[in-house]
């Protein structure tokens, strides 16, 4: 048994931010309904410059395991049946504008007079309050608002983003976190809940000990690239075929093995890098004598000589070599699904939560459009033919 079996969702979300969150809930064994509207559904289906057979590749990467059922909300018959399948259903999930709900008819108090024990999940980017909340938000102006991107980057230069749409992609998972919390909570009470996620409060919050910094201190923390602000060496360095990353992390016992691993054991013997205050102090002397040393060999060889003496570093690897990795397949983080139309292999990434029976070898492939329509209709509210095709007439499904 998988750690959500038997929970039912319905997923009105779409584009990245809350799929991604709802996908979790569905490697974790919900049984997740996405319900789109008919004719082009999520917007994530036409987002994108790559395709697998028809499907594009930035809706595959958040909507594997669930299903797909097309639902006019804009007309009446259309929202009545979404409120009978909320009698059934144990989560409700969006990431519309703050109020589209409401507006549809279908805002937390209504669900609530259909089903007390619903929990009601809403992603948004500033949330259903605030001076922004009818902001428009994308994960880049979210960054950019809440600071990240005020801290990233190398000195001197433009501020930059994250490369993967960290605005977006933690606020679905703190939205997945919320309901499993909600999940266990009405476990004891037998309450639904509200949850209101901001990808602004969520980006805010990741600016963590950045932030504490200048509470403490006053000082405005800047960017300083692959570097640390308060220990050194952490960064990456160029060698001779690539970049890698070394990571002292304040722990001065490992910077003679470091020193005697690099073959410049008289850096550890100076007093101004013997400690890391110091060499944080001393960073631009440090750093570029450290650079100069790292483009001796290659990166491959670098880590050899630091594996064996368990010095914390890395390469930089582009997504073909993290992909090619015998950990990711050890650990199985390279789904092998197939596609719902051509029955090809469509590859996705996997489930970063693991626990006992996570369902990963049943996962459904990622819906076609509308592809579950008629088996969550008759299966959930038990319609016969004759009302199926009525609804496909009135262009409700």
């Amino acid at each position: 048994m998988t750690a959500l079996s038997g929970v039912k969702v319905l997923d009105l979300t779409r584009i990245i931010s809350g799929p991604y969150g709802t996908m979790l809930l569905a490697f974790l064994g919900a049984d997740v309904i996405k319900i789109e509207e008919p004719l082009e559904g999520d917007q994530a289906r036409q987002t994108t410059l790559y395709y697998h057979d028809g499907i594009s590749a930035v809706f595959v990467a958040g909507n594997v395991g669930k299903k797909s059922v097309t639902l006019n909300l804009k007309t009446e018959r259309g929202r009545s049946l979404l409120l009978r399948l909320v009698e059934i259903a144990d989560v409700v999930i969006d990431n519309f504008r703050p109020g589209t709900m409401d507006r549809l008819g279908l805002g937390y108090e209504t669900l609530k007079a259909v089903n007390p024990r619903i929990i009601a999940c809403s992603v948004s980017g500033y949330g259903a309050w605030g001076p922004l909340t009818d902001a428009p938000a994308f994960d880049l102006t979210v960054q950019a608002m809440a600071g990240p991107m005020s801290i990233t980057g190398e000195p001197g230069r433009p501020p930059v983003k994250m490369g993967v749409p960290v605005g977006d992609l933690a606020a679905g998972m703190a939205g997945a976190f919320g309901v499993a919390a909600a999940l266990y909570r009405r476990e004891k009470t037998g309450q639904g809940e509200q949850i209101d996620v901001a990808m602004f409060d969520v980006q805010l919050s990741l600016l963590h000990y950045h932030a504490q910094y200048y509470l403490a201190s006053g000082e405005i923390p800047e960017p300083v690239g692959s570097a640390h602000p308060n220990v050194v060496p952490y960064q990456a360095f160029e060698t001779r075929d690539g970049y890698l990353v070394a990571a002292l992390w304040g722990v001065d016992y490992l910077w003679p093995v470091f020193c005697e691993a690099i073959e410049r054991p008289d850096l550890a013997q100076e007093d101004r890098f013997a400690t890391n205050n110091n060499r944080v102090k001393h960073r631009e002397l440090l750093i570029p004598i450290l650079e100069e040393v790292f483009q001796r060999r290659t990166a491959a060889e670098w880590m050899a000589i630091f594996e064996e003496r368990r010095i914390p570093a890395a390469p930089v690897h582009t997504i073909d070599q993290v992909l090619a990795l015998p950990q990711v397949e050890a650990r199985h983080m390279l789904l092998n699904l197939t596609h719902p139309a051509t029955g090809t292999p469509l590859p996705a990434l996997g489930n970063p939560v693991k626990m006992g029976g996570d369902g990963t070898d049943a996962l459904l492939p990622p819906p076609l459009l509308g592809q579950h329509t008629e088996e969550v209709l008759r299966g959930w509210l038990g319609l016969r033919d004759g009302d199926i095709a009525d609804l496909r007439r009135e262009k409700v499904i």
